[in-house]
């Protein structure tokens, strides 16, 4: 594992940045320098400065400096929910993998937190539970439990923002409403790291497909909304980029093809014009998805995350 100064020079090197150019009032060259060589430790402030500066985000720079963002809980989760994951099943030539052994996995994780009790995998376990059992998505066998953690929480961090996106379409419409209108308030603590106007957006972007699959437009669009206001307000052109194409997601089950494409074929452009291939791919991938989904009546709910997640 590298140390935080051989990672921040891995990223200041592979963007051709010197110490001079990184350095400001804030963090000095001969600053900069020690705690590259591990000689000084510096403040969070500065640190975070620093990211700022070489344009980095903080998952990202971890991803780098641990080899892994998952925590051995978290990993497990991830290996659990890979069993039915888009790349399993291509991998294995179209082959899902069977309910019944779902189950039994699901059933492994559930008795091994019985004996080891962790907070993260007793939710991820009710929330599976749920969405593998319950076919009335309107019934009121909802995760309440987890609702009330939602709620009662104070400050949220990424795995709260997460968790939250996860349970969208778990909840009933009005209960994932008044959550997303108290998401700015939530995470508050996040408004200074690097990537936090992004992790709102995926909140949002997430929302809106959610909303589409509980057959809700116009709360769909409230949230559109929402959105537009907060990449305005954050000045987040990366994720406002994403709004056409989230408007289209929309109009397309408005029952008006055409004028989805239209919108959807506006962020592509807009991915090409700055040379953005890679989201440009990942998007254009998403939308003919979308498409065909809509036309065999299969509304798709999204988690949007982010890269290093």
């Amino acid at each position: 594992m590298m140390t935080y100064g051989e990672a921040f020079r891995y990223f200041r090197h592979s963007k051709g940045l010197t110490l001079k150019q990184v350095a400001d009032q804030m963090n000095s060259v001969s600053l900069i320098g020690q705690f590259e060589t591990n000689q000084c430790h510096i403040s969070i402030e500065r640190f975070v400065h620093l990211l700022d500066q070489i344009g980095v985000t903080y998952d990202e720079f971890q991803l780098k400096r641990q080899g892994t963002t998952r925590s051995p809980i978290r990993q497990k989760i991830h290996e659990y929910r890979k069993m039915s994951s888009i790349e399993t099943v291509i991998a294995a030539h179209g082959q899902h993998i069977s309910a019944q052994d779902l189950f039994a996995r699901l059933d492994k994780l559930a008795a091994e937190n019985s004996h080891h009790y962790n907070l993260q995998l007793a939710q991820q376990v009710q929330l599976d539970s749920f969405y593998q059992t319950q076919q009335d998505r309107d019934s009121q066998n909802y995760p309440k439990g987890i609702q009330y953690y939602l709620t009662q929480v104070d400050d949220w961090g990424l795995y709260e923002l997460n968790l939250f996106k996860e349970c969208i379409r778990a909840f009933p419409v009005d209960v994932s409403w008044r959550l997303l209108h108290n998401v700015g308030k939530k995470v508050q603590l996040m408004a200074d790291l690097p990537g936090y106007a992004s992790e709102i957006c995926n909140v949002y972007f997430s929302a809106i497909t959610g909303f589409i699959v509980r057959h809700d437009l116009a709360k769909a669009w409230q949230t559109w909304r929402l959105a537009k206001l907060f990449c305005e307000t954050e000045d987040d052109a990366e994720s406002a980029l994403r709004l056409p194409a989230m408007a289209g997601w929309i109009t397309l089950h408005e029952g008006h093809e055409d004028k989805a494409r239209a919108l959807f074929n506006e962020t592509l452009h807009y991915f090409q014009l700055l040379h953005f291939q890679k989201a440009y791919n990942h998007w254009h991938e998403i939308i003919e998805g979308q498409i065909i989904a809509y036309h065999r009546q299969i509304p798709q709910y999204f988690v949007f995350v982010t890269p290093y997640e």
